[in-house]
């Protein structure tokens, strides 16, 4: 335990991309709690491409020590030995950061916490925008998942989500070398396009065929262009069908290959980032590099889109859109299967030349 005269929890349940919409409340907890000891209490991702929060944040630079959280388990032994362990901290404030539950949810929670002793807790929800999308006056769409979350913590301070530092992951020297130990294999000065066919998601896939399609369009029109594939390790044959699609010695395909940190260190030199809805996508925009994303229509346009004002967002809004599936069956997929390669093309290039 670091030495402190303050002990901080933040609750955060998710993966790669729930953690950089909440990257900005990070760095609020950090400003507000300067020197405090920091425990973060997460859970381990049941989705084996799903990224753990502490992977993504890094060792001792967010937080201190963690916690594991049995999401799920209605064993009350597993609950009962995670209340003793939480008071023995005895914690000054608890800050939550995980995404809208229902009414009933966050009242559990929040008698949960107190039962560990805990008496100053922020960002429980308590408002109607907290349990229902709000539309946002400045988009006139549905509020943004990373401003819901900033305004209910501010009592310690809501985080501008406008500043560049509010979503810097404080790469290290080590994985920044690492990152340019990769591109080095590619050809000097060539401008680098990033992409990620994969996704965690079956509703999600937009299919490696439309991927390898998209690739040999992109090919022909960027001869010198690098690309450079990325993705989790059980997404190595769907990167290997993109890589054979782009010109010989001027891909290189890391998927599986290094860590989560080293590979944002490689996005960050990229010109361009090409994917699904995903954690990668989420990745890439805390880079602030511009996005081409492919969405199904899965979830209301807006709100879990990626951060950046240059990105390019394919959305087709069906009858369906909202449905929330994680499997898609019955409509096989009609939302994000109308979007063709040709489009996604179009939307390449056009990013492209406002570079």
């Amino acid at each position: 335990m670091k030495n402190s005269n303050k002990n901080i929890l933040i609750y955060r349940l998710g993966s790669l991309g729930d953690t950089i919409m909440v990257l900005p409340c990070f760095h609020q907890v950090l400003t507000a709690f300067p020197g405090a000891n920091i425990v973060l209490l997460t859970n381990k991702p049941v989705a084996s491409k799903a990224a753990p929060l502490e992977a993504v944040l890094g060792k001792d630079l967010f937080f201190n020590e963690i916690i594991d959280y049995p999401v799920g388990s209605r064993n009350p032994l597993l609950l009962l030995k995670l209340l003793f362990k939480l008071r023995t901290y005895k914690f000054d404030c608890m800050v939550n950061l995980t995404a809208a539950r229902s009414e009933g949810a966050a009242k559990r929670d929040k008698v949960f916490f107190g039962l560990a002793g805990i008496k100053r807790m922020v960002g429980f929800p308590s408002e109607y925008g907290d349990f229902n999308l709000l539309t946002d006056v400045e988009t006139g769409e549905k509020e943004w998942e990373a401003k819901r979350i900033a305004r209910r913590i501010a009592p310690i301070g809501i985080p501008d989500l406008s500043i560049e530092s509010n979503w810097d992951l404080k790469l290290t020297l080590p994985e920044t070398a690492e990152a340019g130990y990769q591109l080095s294999k590619l050809p000097k000065g060539m401008k680098l396009i990033s992409l990620s066919p994969g996704t965690k998601m079956q509703s999600k896939d937009w299919t490696v065929a439309n991927w390898v399609a998209l690739i040999k369009l992109l090919a022909a029109a960027l001869p010198d262009w690098a690309l450079v594939i990325i993705g989790a390790p059980d997404e190595i044959d769907a990167a290997d069908q993109c890589e054979a699609a782009w010109h010989k010695d001027q891909v290189l395909n890391i998927c599986g290959k290094v860590s989560l940190r080293q590979c944002a260190a490689v996005l960050k030199k990229t010109s361009l980032f090409v994917g699904h809805d995903s954690g990668p996508m989420h990745l890439a925009g805390a880079m602030g590099v511009p996005i081409v994303a492919v969405f199904a229509s899965i979830n209301i346009p807006r709100k879990w889109f990626p951060r950046g004002e240059k990105n390019h967002i394919i959305y087709h809004k069906t009858d369906c859109a909202g449905c929330g599936l994680t499997v898609c069956t019955e409509q096989k997929k009609k939302c994000i299967l109308s979007i063709t390669p040709n489009e996604v093309y179009g939307a390449v290039m056009e990013v492209i030349q406002q570079l």
